[in-house]
């Protein structure tokens, strides 16, 4: 690129990582909102509330990276517009193409940042904060014990545990059994800690006693170093870890197996999300192409370019919604899928003919006039 063209470039980059910035920090307040239970509900750490939250961003970037484009090619090409840098540069001899390629050039860059994410990043963050997400709602001593508070399991028993350690050792830990009215014995112990197993989760509970009635209606004590006592129970089995649609690799979108059909309701479903993934990044080039073509399209205006603006971007919010509509078609109906391309592209060779049609009209009326002149 010549002195110009990066000058150009660096024009719109600068407020493209400011609306990117912009547009993350609106992800992480929303995020943070929507994962506020997580605390509330679970005790969790600060450490947790914010590795799930970050683990979200990738998906809601990729979305926004358009919008955020969009916005910087707005901003940028308005400041230099109304200073007169892109009439100055156009005076001097740049062509229009060579006025357009830096900002194509960040446009393709936006493409392949956001197909990455897309096809790597976002899997890869989702399988981990779904990981998370489920190791929490099944940690036991986060959603059934309360330290220093007697908690009721359900089914007659009750668990009280004195304080918990950063570990997860329990202290000084005491259960009633009344599940079996005759016997409904009580387990005492120094500590406890829960441990799942492969089959089952279960309370390990170190130096105490078990107190239990009788069938004569004595009272017996049995001491002991460790027992188990079976949680499985009080846990909920139908939290099971699988990966939803935005989890999967493409690879997976495209040949899924029984269980993700029959989880998706369908291969469509699978398949709109994987062309979903390989299509949306071509709106970073549209949305570019549309703030360029309300610039650098038609002559130029020295009453401001207010009204360009304004159809400039409600063409860029029709055409990206209309790809949310395609999508959404499409995973009812797999040949739609080739819509979700044609809409990006479409929208991307209107701004071109936008762009050119202004020097084609010139440059044809330029013609007739020396055409009238010769047959004078």
């Amino acid at each position: 690129m010549i002195l110009v063209q990066r000058y150009i470039f660096r024009q719109l980059l600068v407020p493209f990582v400011t609306a990117a910035a912009a547009f993350a920090g609106l992800a992480i307040l929303t995020q943070s909102l929507t994962n506020i239970d997580l605390i509330s509900n679970y005790r969790e750490t600060a450490f947790i509330f914010v590795k799930v939250t970050l683990l979200a961003l990738p998906q809601l970037i990729a979305l926004l990276s358009p919008f955020a484009l969009f916005i910087a090619a707005l901003a940028g090409l308005n400041r230099m517009t109304t200073e007169s840098e892109i009439t100055v540069a156009s005076a001097s001899g740049l062509t229009r193409w060579r006025l357009i390629s830096p900002m194509m050039k960040l446009a393709v860059l936006a493409v392949i940042a956001n197909l990455l994410v897309n096809l790597f990043v976002q899997p890869l963050a989702y399988r981990e904060m779904r990981r998370a997400i489920h190791d929490l709602r099944t940690d036991v001593a986060a959603s059934l014990i309360r330290p220093g508070a007697f908690s009721d399991l359900g089914a007659g028993v009750t668990m009280y545990a004195r304080e918990t350690t950063s570990t997860g050792r329990m202290l000084e830990v005491f259960i009633h059994d009344a599940r079996d009215g005759e016997s409904s014995p009580s387990y005492a112990a120094r500590e406890g800690v829960i441990v799942r197993g492969e089959e089952r989760p279960v309370m390990v509970l170190l130096d105490g006693n078990v107190q239990q009635r009788e069938p004569d209606g004595s009272l017996s004590i049995l001491t002991f170093e460790r027992y188990e006592f079976d949680l499985s129970q009080f846990v909920d089995a139908a939290q099971v870890l699988f990966f939803k649609d935005s989890d999967k690799f493409l690879y997976e979108l495209f040949n899924p197996d029984a269980a993700s059909v029959a989880r998706s309701n369908g291969a469509e479903r699978l398949y709109a999300e994987a062309h979903y993934r390989l299509s949306a990044p071509l709106y970073n080039i549209t949305v570019m192409l549309i703030a360029a073509a309300v610039f650098l399209g038609g002559q130029h205006s020295r009453m401001g370019y207010g009204r360009r603006v304004q159809i400039g971007v409600a063409a860029a919010l029709a055409i990206r919604l209309l790809g949310f509509a395609v999508q959404s078609a499409a995973a009812d109906d797999d040949a739609l899928n080739v819509l979700q391309y044609l809409v990006p592209i479409l929208g991307a060779v209107g701004a071109i003919i936008v762009l050119y049609m202004p020097r084609i009209r010139r440059t044809r009326t330029a013609e007739e006039a020396a055409a009238a002149e010769a047959g004078a």
